[in-house]
């Protein structure tokens, strides 16, 4: 988050009570790494937040881009697909981010979504057994 912040985007982190849950930090560091960056290549305004709810950690990615539309949310967790073939990658980019974000996530016994963000553009909603 500290990177994405000096390269200019603007984040916003909030968290709400206890969040104890057993990681492996350097996995979990890339996950988050790679949804904050995709949602700072998109976006302006990227909120993070984070909560106990019932037997879960619930943690958000929302920014305010362009979003994806519902019916091809599902493709962009396939490694090396993206929704726009025709636009350059960025670099560094191999189409692999939310694959390795979601295999971390189901890994540690969760789930990742991708949902409309209150803001207008993309919510990645990861679900965390606590």
């Amino acid at each position: 988050m500290q990177n994405a912040r000096r390269q200019g985007a603007r984040i916003e982190l909030e968290t709400y009570g206890e969040l104890n849950v057993p990681l492996h930090p350097n996995a979990f560091l890339r996950c988050m790494t790679n949804l904050v960056d995709n949602a700072r290549q998109y976006a302006q305004r990227v909120a993070i937040t984070a909560r106990r709810v019932g037997a879960n950690i619930e943690i958000t990615v929302d920014d305010d881009g362009p979003g994806i539309p519902p019916e091809k949310r599902e493709i962009v967790f396939q490694p090396y697909r993206r929704l726009d073939e025709t636009r350059p990658r960025s670099p560094g980019g191999l189409g692999l981010g939310l694959a390795i974000a979601r295999d971390v996530v189901r890994s540690h016994g969760g789930e990742i979504t991708l949902e409309t963000a209150p803001m207008g553009g993309l919510r990645a909603l990861l679900r965390l057994p606590v």
